[in-house]
Order: C-alpha cells, then structure tokens, then sequence
C-alpha cells in the first residue's frame, strides 16, 4: 500500500491550482482505534481528505478545523490539520452503517442531507476566520465545491473516493480540488471540464493502483508538480491539555468530582487514549480553580469583558450554531488573559 501523502500543482499554464491526496493508512488508524463501521469510515474519510488538501493551502504554523454537522446518525464530524501533513479526525457516532440496494456504502445517508459545514481557520491573528455554508446534499464533494463558490468564491471542482473492505479496513481513501485561477481561459475552462466528465472515480483511480502524482496527471495538462507532503495522523492531546479542560469547568464542578471519591477518567476522542485523574490531582486542580477567580468583581469584569468582545465581533460567526462554544472559546480566553 502507498504511503499517505498530498500533493500541490498547478496546471494548464499555471492557470489551475490542483490539490490531491491518498490518506488510506491514516484512515485506517482512526478506524482500528475507535472502531468505526463501513459507511461512517466511508463519511469520515471523505472529511478526511478534505482537511489534508485544505491544510496543506495554509502557511507556517496556521491550522484548520472542518465540522460537518448533518442530520444523519454519524452526527457532528470534526478534523482537524495544518500545513505539514498532520492531521486528526473524530465523529459522534462511528458505529452507524447504511448501504445502497447494490450493497455500495451510503455516505450521505450517514451524514444527512441537511445542517452545515463550518470551516475554522486559525491564522494566528487575533480572530480565526470562520465560514460556513449549508449543507446541499449530503455528498461531501458537492457540498464543498459549494463551500468554495459561496464562502470563499473560489471555482473549484471536487473529487472524493474511499473504499472499505469486509473487515471495515479503507483499501483506498482519497480525493482530489481542482481550482481556477483568475486568469484561467474559457478554453482552458473547456478543457478541464470535458476531462472531469471521462476521468474515472477516485475510488477507481486509487484501487486501481494509481499514484496520487498519477491521478493529478490523468485530471489535467502541462502540470508542474509543487510540493509533495507525507500525510501522518497526529494526536496533540496530553495529560495537561484535559487539565486544562477540567480547570475550564469551574471550582464547583471540580469540588463535586472531588467528592465522588473516585479516579475520573478523561478519553480523547480523536484518538482514543485515556487519561487518569485521581483525588490528589482534583485537588491541586481545585487549589488553581480557586485562585484563578477570587474575587466576585473579577468574575463580572471576566463576563463584561467577554460581552463587549462577542458583541464587536458577532459578524464574524458565520454559523449560528457555532454561537454557544464560539461564546465560551472567548470566556476561557479573557478568564487567562486576567489571571
């Protein structure tokens, strides 16, 4: 099996950007450690795909988040990647599994056909940007050239493909953004198009032993090959990080899992580790909740300071469904920002 990795080109004399990637390796990781079933693998996936291709256009140390929330019983799907070929990915529910009558797996009844795709790009300025666009229906390949055209207004033309085995192991996983650039021709428009229509599925292309170089070479001409990225799944949780989440929760809560007596357990749900909190770590944790706030004048100035902020920036968030976490991301960030 090749290795995962994406690769950047341009094309058609420099008039077309085209992004491709294999990721069946990683797939296949987040699959054996979560255990997913066929059709959520399949939607994961095509997610997957997506972020690596749309990591590898940012810069540095930017990253990227995509959240697919539809209404099918996969639930939320969220990955996360930056520039250098690290990525991670999880969903609600990776034990759901639907097929068509030919017995192909059924990725858009998996995802639904209705909710949004939101996109979170951090380029380390002091906003991310966000951009969302309603789900139009439920292939992921439409619904983000529709992302693209509406959020971004940028043309692009997308492919996705994966294949799973008997043993619910990805024997391909891959996919392709074609992009026009501003200057990009009628007749170059033309080209591309009429070898959109005859090229086969990306599934086909990948099973069929094609080459990530090869699949960009059968989709365009005069192609000159940019950049090669080896793809690697990558966890960035730790011990400390959950910490981090548990302090966020507040004194009282902390007080509360103190009293149950018990080790807490935390499980990461990108990849699955465990971590172990027992009553000597709540309770230094506790100590810190305590000191962080001591004072109630600090707590209203924390809340007032978070309102005047959410309140100039409430034009940025482009999902309304993304109010109540985005709300909370400024809270946590203006309580550090004072203690």
């Amino acid at each position: 099996m090749m290795n995962d990795e994406i690769i950047k080109a341009l094309a058609f004399n420099q008039s077309v950007r085209i992004y491709a990637v294999s990721n069946t390796n990683t797939l296949n990781e987040i699959g054996k450690r979560l255990h997913y079933y066929p059709s959520a693998l399949d939607a994961m996936g095509r997610v997957l795909s997506m972020g690596a291709m749309m990591g590898s256009m940012l810069k540095l140390e930017e990253t990227i988040t995509l959240k697919v929330e539809g209404d099918g019983p996969i639930g939320k799907i969220i990955v996360d990647s930056d520039a250098h070929g690290n990525i991670r990915g999880y969903c609600d529910n990776p034990h759901c599994h639907f097929e068509y009558n030919d017995f192909r797996l059924n990725a858009k009844q998996t995802i639904g056909t209705t909710g949004f795709i939101s996109v979170i790009k951090d380029l380390k300025l002091k906003e991310p940007f966000i951009g969302s666009t309603p789900i139009i229906s439920g292939e992921i390949a439409e619904d983000f050239a529709y992302y693209f055209q509406v959020s971004e207004q940028i043309p692009s033309a997308v492919g996705l493909g994966v294949l799973v085995d008997t043993n619910n192991m990805a024997t391909s996983s891959g996919g392709f953004i074609v992009q026009l650039m501003p200057n990009t021709s009628e007749e170059v428009i033309y080209k591309l198009e009429e070898k959109l229509k005859l090229i086969p599925t990306v599934s086909e292309m990948l099973s069929s032993g094609y080459t990530v170089e090869d699949m960009i070479y059968n989709i365009a001409e005069d192609v000159e090959i940019l950049e090669k990225i080896p793809l690697n799944f990558r966890c960035n949780c730790s011990k400390e990080r959950f910490a981090r989440g548990i302090l966020s929760l507040g004194a009282i809560e902390i007080k509360e899992m103190i009293d149950e007596n018990k080790t807490q357990e935390t499980t990461c749900h990108f990849c699955g580790n465990k971590y172990y909190f027992t009553k000597e770590d709540l309770d230094d944790l506790y100590k810190i909740a305590k000191a962080r706030l001591k004072k109630d004048e600090d707590v209203f100035d924390v809340i007032q300071e978070t309102m005047i902020t959410s309140f100039k920036s409430i034009k940025k968030l482009k999902n309304p469904l993304c109010f109540k976490s985005w709300l909370i991301k400024i809270l946590i960030n203006k309580s550090n920002d004072m203690y």
